[in-house]
């Protein structure tokens, strides 16, 4: 596959990481946080995942990054391919 590759050319969805939605409380604040996984691990029997994500809590955002359980997190839809589908401006 070349670095630039033709526009009807797909390339595969990453499987090693995922964007994902970060709800680190129970009730409905704070809403949601985009984050992105980086890597999954099996720890004591249950999956997690050491995830980085953007923290809208407080006024100024902060990057944080932790080892997160998959009830903390969702997929949040993304498409690698949305570069082929049109030039940037």
């Amino acid at each position: 596959m070349s670095a630039t590759p033709p526009k009807n050319d797909a390339w595969p969805a990453p499987r090693n990481w995922l964007h994902v939605w970060v709800h680190r409380r129970r009730r409905n604040y704070p809403p949601p946080m985009p984050g992105l996984v980086l890597k999954w691990e099996l720890h004591k029997g249950r999956w997690r995942a050491w995830v980085i994500w953007v923290d809208t809590t407080y006024d100024k955002p902060e990057i944080r990054w932790d080892w997160l359980g998959v009830d903390e997190m969702r997929p949040a839809k993304s498409d690698i391919n949305v570069w082929n589908d049109r030039r940037r401006r």
